[in-house]
């Protein structure tokens, strides 16, 4: 099976990581009950346990506010009126009209699969717009949802598609499948939680949106899938968490996440890699490591512990400062700049990782055609 036809929307509101800290300083600033801390305060915070601007240049959103300086007018973020904004409630109204609008366009130069599936952590509308842009085909699509499930969200999404073009006996028989990802992370904040943990979350996710199609048959370009896997690191469960909050989804994460990854990434890899009969060394010294850059530190973990070098993970660290974390999009982000990159030539091995609440591990290995 293949995966190719990559789609990516660019959110129209791109700012660059200055300017992003330099408007959450604000934010949280206004939230406060009382004036206790100056903005010049938060944003030393910010500067200090953020991501640099050498880490991540710009990031892009779909929410407007982060690009306004009229608080009055904030569509989510309305400070004057409410300090945490607006209510979950419309905070998902906003999710499923941007979200609408962007299957519209997807789907108006874009065939129609026998299944697609959506993915999404930031979002959760039903009929969904996915749902909503499959009654416009000619013929039956069948719609998947598949939510919640964080950075790593693209490889369930994988072995679902998988699944549904491989079980012709019982499924019928399918052709192509589309995965389509739309994140809105800057949904979901309270300005009133100033924590030291949540300025770093603030300091890192975007928002992105992005489909591809997996199929029998190879497109002009991608890749072939050879393997996916996934395990449950054992005694991580408090280590990240993504909750639905009366205002927006909150996610706790602990600074030691890169480093309980790290420690346990080169067993994983070898357990995995060796069970499906593939050659270790080869792919070690061979492959691109398409690394979901949840953050700088976890790039530097895997290419520390599997003795990478620079070279074979800088398309996750090119990514990670062009773009930020965007959360289940960023892989397939990633996976699109690789098949595009005309100096990483066919038939190169393509290693991806993605880790997300469990702590769960997931890893898929790939051949660029």
């Amino acid at each position: 099976m293949y995966i190719g036809n990559f789609h990516s929307i660019e959110p129209p509101y791109q700012v660059s990581q200055n300017d992003c800290l330099d408007w959450l300083s604000t934010a949280h600033h206004l939230a406060q009950k009382e004036q206790t801390h100056t903005k010049e305060e938060y944003l030393k915070l910010l500067h200090r346990v953020g991501c640099s601007e050498q880490q991540i240049n710009q990031r892009y959103f779909f929410v407007p506010d982060v690009s306004q300086k009229n608080w009055e007018d904030n569509k989510i973020y309305p400070l004057s009126i409410s300090r945490r904004g607006v209510s979950m409630h419309h905070r998902h109204e906003f999710y499923h009209k941007t979200v609408r609008e962007l299957f519209e366009q997807i789907y108006a130069s874009r065939t129609y699969p026998d299944d697609m599936i959506h993915v999404s952590c930031t979002g959760y509308v039903s009929p969904s717009a996915a749902q909503l842009v499959a009654l416009k085909s000619s013929k039956p699509v069948t719609v998947t949802h598949s939510y919640h499930m964080g950075c790593y969200g693209a490889f369930p999404a994988l072995r679902m598609a998988s699944g549904f073009l491989a079980n012709q006996e019982i499924l019928g028989d399918k052709h192509s499948v589309d995965l389509v990802h739309t994140e809105l992370c800057s949904l979901h904040m309270n300005p009133e939680d100033p924590t030291l943990e949540q300025m770093v979350i603030q300091s890192l996710f975007a928002d992105g949106c992005i489909a591809y199609r997996m199929s029998h048959e190879a497109p002009p370009s991608g890749f072939k899938m050879l393997s996916l896997y996934e395990e449950i690191i054992p005694d991580t469960a408090d280590a990240m968490e993504w909750m639905v909050s009366d205002w927006g989804m909150k996610m706790t994460l602990s600074k030691d996440v890169p480093f309980m990854v790290g420690a346990k990434i080169t067993e994983f890899t070898t357990r995995w890699l060796e069970k499906r009969g593939f050659d270790l060394n080869h792919i070690q010294k061979n492959a691109i490591f398409a690394v979901h850059p949840g953050g700088p530190k976890i790039i530097d973990q895997i290419a520390h512990h599997l003795e990478l070098r620079d070279l074979q993970v800088d398309a996750s660290r090119n990514l990670l400062r062009r773009r930020g974390n965007m959360s289940s999009a960023t892989l397939p982000h990633v996976w699109d700049a690789i098949s595009k990159d005309d100096a990483i030539t066919a038939g190169t091995p393509v290693v991806s990782f993605a880790f997300g609440p469990g702590l769960t591990v997931c890893a898929g290995l790939m051949e660029k055609l």
